[in-house]
């Protein structure tokens, strides 16, 4: 079954720090954000194999946060598996070389 179109919480980390925002999922097209930046980005889903090409860049200055990646404009490529409505992923940045970053997408509604 595939992840459906809507918005989900996600989830991110990497050695460089963590944080929470929101992504909406529409037909391939990702769209989201946090306090501190944007994300927009294309994303395919092959049986439970999910992928996604992702641009995050800011979008306001935040006193004391800063990127997980240590760069504030980011192309970050994106790999994992889903499980319903929910997905496990690992990504990088060729803009942050050897900062590899997690993150769980959960469901919140359509």
């Amino acid at each position: 079954m595939a992840m459906q179109s809507g918005l989900y919480k996600v989830q991110f980390q990497t050695p460089r720090g963590a944080g929470y925002g929101v992504v909406a999922l529409d037909n391939g097209e990702l769209r989201g954000g946090d306090s501190m930046m944007y994300y927009r980005g294309k994303y395919t889903e092959n049986c439970n194999q999910f992928t996604a090409q992702v641009e995050a860049k800011q979008h306001s200055q935040v006193p004391g946060m800063s990127s997980i990646f240590g760069a504030n404009n980011v192309t970050i490529s994106i790999r994992g598996t889903t499980s319903g409505n929910s997905a496990q992923l690992t990504g990088n940045s060729p803009q942050a070389p050897g900062v590899q970053m997690q993150a769980t997408l959960t469901w919140l509604c359509p």
